[in-house]
């Protein structure tokens, strides 16, 4: 085990959620009702398709909101349905990398993982900021693509920036939406040691959705099973 994830087990309850959440459509109902308290560093939610672990990591990202509960990531209270606390997105820190990167397709490399940094909509990367960013592309071996767009670059290579683009926000939390699906699994596991270096350069646990039992191993992650019980998702471990 790494010392960074040995480091972050000190950590008590870092990740504390009780998330209650109930969507209606005209043929059903879904239910979502599940509590989460761990000081493992790296989590990795599992479960059927459809019975809304994505619906986890949005909550924690700001995305959606539950209709009761609350969520608190190292000791920050992010939602509290009790105590009327419910921080916009943009307060959370949350390092969210969707299933498609939502990489901006009229940004350069550069552009992408500078974008955070700007000031509003139209803002200009300073000097200091396009180095820094430089410095993250580079960390990713996308030194050499900074002027080139997404479209342009491989899906590793698109993975790769959207990571950087991540990191150079220092986020509390990483959290990721099946990574590594779409690879190829030399490609796979060379994302595997990309993540598991970025933790432990950020030094900031993982919450990540999965249906590959070789990502749990690789990234020394804790398995959490959802299923649905009497048409509600739940914990099951």
């Amino acid at each position: 085990m790494s010392t960074a994830v040995a480091d972050q087990t000190d950590l008590v309850n870092w990740c504390d959620l009780d998330i209650r959440k109930r969507l209606h459509s005209p043929k059903r109902t879904f239910e979502f009702d599940v509590q989460l308290q761990t000081s493992h560093p790296r989590i990795v939610l599992t479960g059927p398709s459809g019975i809304g672990k994505t619906m986890v990591l949005r909550a924690l990202a700001g995305l959606i909101r539950p209709d009761a509960g609350h969520i608190r990531i190292q000791g920050h209270t992010l939602y509290d349905s009790r105590g009327r606390v419910d921080l916009p997105a943009r307060q959370r820190r949350m390092g969210f990398m969707f299933q498609n990167y939502a990489l901006l397709p009229h940004l350069t490399a550069l552009g992408n993982v500078g974008f955070g940094l700007r000031r509003g909509a139209w803002g200009f990367l300073s000097r200091a900021q396009k180095t820094e960013a430089l410095r993250w592309l580079d960390r990713f071996q996308l030194a050499h693509a900074a002027h080139q767009y997404p479209h342009t670059l491989s899906g590793g290579q698109q993975q790769r920036l959207a990571l950087a683009r991540l990191a150079i926000l220092k986020p509390r939390v990483l959290l990721l939406d099946e990574p590594f699906a779409a690879l190829d699994p030399d490609l796979r596991r060379a994302m595997r040691c990309e993540v598991a270096a970025l933790l432990e350069t950020l030094n900031i646990p993982l919450l990540m959705v999965s249906h590959d039992e070789e990502d749990r191993v690789a990234l020394q992650a804790q398995r959490v099973g959802l299923a649905q019980v009497d048409g509600r998702t739940v914990r099951v471990d």
